[in-house]
């Protein structure tokens, strides 16, 4: 601010003032400066782009999910979105002749510097609202004479190219309004929580008196100041016509009512931030943070709402460290309908245990590098494998329980979870098919996977939540794998597609369509009746497999028997899910590690999700739709049920073990299923804790990768 103390300081004001008015008067008809500032703006509505926005992510259904910004939050809105009132509250307060002068006040001008002479100080300013729109759009905020001339000069000419409604439009879009709101719809969301078209008379009166000085009628801070210049601008909106005498003084006698509705923290999530990384891959940051674009991704708000009222549920986790992880894909597409990367979350694109997360998968591999490999290669569900003692070298698989099924069908080792009627059956189709077979589906490996414990998940680098549930998607899709992505396409502020995914190219078929019908067969009756029946949802298809891994061999839990991973991973006809449980390494010693297994809670955390979805999305029957809301417990199960799970050697498994089984399952065929979510409460049987679930210690020496712990 000038600040003039002396009369020849003041001379000298009123010198200039006079200067700047004759400039103007001579500058009235146009000026070469105003046209190199103008010929680069072909028209008003493409130039607002040219200032920084605030973009949107929507989801699948359309809703708005989150508003992103960097440093400045502006939404621009046209002018026939605020009301007319609202409009006329700025011209009031800042240029009652706004609607009379050609971008400069005269008037105003010799006024301001009158008092100003005559208080010493500035009282009114003598800026209209074209020249603080030209300062805002065009200009530094400098206080110098040529930029009050240079203010002038383009304000006459903006106002001899444009509309007074295209003025206020861009002022009312430019205008900062204090606690980080740029521009009038922003601003609307920070103080009222509602859009600029909803606004008061008192509301608009308020936003109006804040723009000369946000910090000092901050509302929030300030409400007694904020209240009085909020009247003032009523008065003035009455004294110039606007209001009648009734309107000013219910609107000055309104409270302020205030709601923030900026924070949109709780619209943040894992699924969110996985959707930021995406459109910044796409389009870049600076552009994301501040191109005003819309991001339309595959985000179902409803079933990552659903999805994250689950993992809220600490009676479905052994204690409160524990951590876990779930992916939900849709099958045919590879959308990202839900991803919960954590129990809370804590922080804005923090950890995200659902994609970055890197751990063995155990047993969830089976189907990828064993089964499906091999029914590629022309055995069926029903070709018999041996589950007998296997040594190769050093390496020397075992079951959990020590004992051997002997000749079993391939459904029901991968039922049962069999580790070493698995590593047979590899090391019978070769150690390659199994490693290509994995890359296809979307994992990364090196060399050194290229050996037996793959077929057990023994992998160097470990999996994500996401790819899993990538893979075994490609089952449920008849073999076609798809990448899984969360950004469907972005428009720039004017509409312009600026990046677009093309669904019908991302497909790859890696597999026939036989043998993906094939793995589902088996993984059906995983759920039906093997290791993961607490995945189960009555009356829906459901398929899938459990996966454990065991605390490592080093000294720090020598002596302890526990697990370090536990994973569940199935699907549906429309949706697979990938369910990982486990600690974090840094939180992980003798005191904190798994007894749980994927056959267990991974299990019932993805039978909630999934039948949530379900529902949601409408993909059950009309039936089976009034089961899938859920409530916080799992209700206590009739013990007469548990009989049906607990089969030890039963009759109709030493009749599988012989190799004689009836007619597979077919994929669309309903199974008979022991989970139900009915009525808001969920029901199901039993399978004790690891029942089914099978371990084995693998050490591999001669170029075999050394994997320890892997179970199930």
């Amino acid at each position: 601010m000038l600040e003039l103390n002396s009369k020849a300081d003041k001379a000298i004001f009123i010198t200039l003032l006079v200067i700047i008015v004759l400039t103007t008067s001579f500058l009235i008809a146009g000026h070469s400066y105003a046209d190199k500032v103008f010929s680069s703006l072909p028209s008003v509505r493409y130039t607002a782009t040219l200032f920084e926005q605030t973009s949107f992510i929507y989801g699948e259904d359309g809703t708005l999910v989150k508003e992103i910004y960097g440093e400045i939050n502006r939404v621009p809105v046209p002018l026939e979105q605020i009301p007319r009132y609202v409009q006329l509250a700025f011209v009031a307060i800042e240029d009652e002749r706004f609607y009379g002068h050609r971008g400069v006040d005269l008037k105003a001008i010799l006024r301001a510097g009158f008092n100003y002479y005559k208080a010493g100080r500035v009282t009114e300013g003598g800026s209209t609202i074209t020249q603080q729109t030209m300062k805002m759009y065009f200009l530094t905020p400098e206080q110098t004479l040529w930029r009050k001339i240079k203010e002038a000069i383009l304000a006459v000419e903006f106002e001899r190219r444009y509309s007074k409604d295209t003025v206020l439009e861009l002022y009312l879009n430019l205008a900062y309004f204090g606690e980080g709101a740029y521009g009038i719809q922003s601003a609307a969301k920070a103080y009222f929580n509602k859009d600029s078209s909803q606004l008061s008379i008192a509301e608009g009166a308020l936003l109006a008196a804040l723009v000369q000085a946000p910090s000092s009628y901050d509302p929030y801070v300030n409400p007694a100041y904020a209240r009085q210049r909020r009247n003032i601008v009523i008065e003035k909106m009455y004294e110039q016509g606007y209001l009648l005498r009734e309107q000013a003084e219910e609107a000055a006698q309104s409270p302020i009512d205030l709601k923030d509705g900026r924070d949109f923290d709780s619209n943040d999530s894992y699924l969110t931030d996985y959707i930021i990384s995406e459109a910044i891959a796409a389009v870049g940051e600076d552009k994301l943070l501040k191109g005003g674009l819309k991001i339309y991704s595959t985000m179902e708000p409803e079933i990552q709402s659903h999805a994250e009222k689950v993992f809220a549920n600490s009676n479905l986790f052994p204690s409160d460290t524990v951590q876990a992880a779930v992916a939900l894909v849709e099958n045919d597409t590879g959308a990202i309908k839900a991803l919960v990367g954590g129990r809370e979350y804590l922080t804005r694109h923090g950890f995200n245990r659902a994609t970055q997360l890197v751990r063995q998968p155990g047993s969830t591999f089976k189907p990828i590098a064993v089964y499906a490999p091999a029914f590629e290669a022309g055995y069926q569900p029903s070709s018999i494998v041996s589950d007998s003692p296997f040594k190769v070298g050093n390496y020397e698989p075992q079951n959990s329980d020590r004992s051997f099924y002997g000749r079993i069908s391939i459904k029901t080792a991968v039922q049962w979870s069999r580790n070493v009627a698995a590593v047979r059956l590899l090391q019978q189709i070769g150690v390659d098919k199994g490693f290509e077979m994995a890359k296809k589906l979307g994992f990364e490996l090196t060399e050194d996977d290229m050996c037996l414990p793959l077929a057990l998940g023994g992998l160097t680098n470990g999996v994500s939540p996401l790819q899993m549930a990538a893979a075994y998607a490609a089952f449920a899709n008849e073999g076609v794998y798809i990448k899984p992505y969360a950004v469907k396409y972005i428009e720039d502020a004017e509409g312009n597609v600026l990046y677009s995914i093309n669904e019908r190219s991302l497909g790859t078929a890696v597999m026939k369509a036989s043998t993906a019908n094939a793995v589902v067969d088996v993984l059906r009756a995983v759920v039906s009746s093997g290791t993961g029946t607490r995945a189960g949802i009555r009356g829906a298809t459901v398929a899938g497999k459990t996966g454990t891994t065991e605390l490592p061999d080093t000294p720090e839990f020598k002596g302890l028997s526990g697990n370090k991973d536990a994973w569940f991973v199935g699907f549906t006809p429309k949706y697979t899910a990938a369910v990982w449980m486990g600690y974090d390494e840094k939180d992980m010693d003798r005191n904190h590690y798994l007894t749980a297994y994927g056959g267990n809670q991974p299990a019932d955390i993805f039978r909630l999700i999934m039948a949530g979805a379900m529902g949601l999305s409408g993909e059950s029957s009309p039936k089976v739709q009034q089961y899938y809301t859920v409530r916080d417990e799992r209700n206590e199960e009739d013990d007469s049920e548990d009989d049906r799970d607990e089969k030890d050697d039963s009759d109709a498994q030493r009749e599988q073990r012989d190799g004689s089984e009836g007619e597979p399952d077919k994929w669309l065929k309903k199974q008979n299923t022991d989970i139900v979510v009915k009525d808001g409460k969920v029901n199901d049987t039993k399978t004790p804790a690891g029942a089914g679930d099978t371990k084995v210690e693998v050490n591999a020496q001669a170029g075999e990768a050394a994997v320890k712990g892997i179970i199930d």
